[in-house]
C-alpha cells in the first residue's frame, strides 16, 4: 500500500535540513510555498479597512514562509520518514508544524 505523507512546516529554521535528509535516504516528493490563512487574509489589498482597527491591519510586514511537503511512500517507508522529521526539526514537538499520511486507493506513474 502507498500514503501521502505531508509535513506542513510553520517555522522554516530546519526546513532546508529536512528537504535534503529526506533526498539522501531516497525519499522523493515535492516542496510547495504556503501561508497561512491569517496572513492571506491580512495581505488582502482589495478589502477596505475599518475605520478603528489594530495596527497589525495597518502595518505592513514579511510573513514567515511556510512549506508544505508532500511524498508518496511506501507503507514500510511511514515510520523511516516520522524519524526523519523527528529528527531533523522539532517543530512537530512545538506545535507549529504538522505532518500525516493518507492511504491511497491507487498509484500511477510512481516507479
Amino acid at each position: 500500500m502507498y500514503y501521502m505523507f505531508q509535513v506542513i512546516l510553520s517555522k522554516n529554521e530546519n526546513a532546508y535540513a529536512l528537504f535534503s535528509a529526506l533526498r539522501k535516504n531516497n525519499i522523493k516528493g515535492v516542496v510547495l510555498p504556503a501561508q497561512s490563512l491569517k496572513s492571506a487574509l491580512l495581505d488582502n489589498k482589495e478589502e477596505t479597512i475599518p475605520q478603528f482597527v489594530g495596527l497589525r491591519h495597518v502595518l505592513e510586514y514579511d510573513h514567515d514562509n511556510n512549506y508544505l511537503v508532500y511524498c508518496i511512500i511506501k507503507e514500510e517507508q511511514l515510520e523511516e520518514v516520522k524519524e526523519i522529521v523527528h529528527k531533523v526539526t522539532n517543530e512537530i514537538h512545538h506545535k507549529v508544524g504538522i505532518m500525516y499520511a493518507m492511504p491511497l486507493a491507487f498509484v500511477e506513474g510512481l516507479e
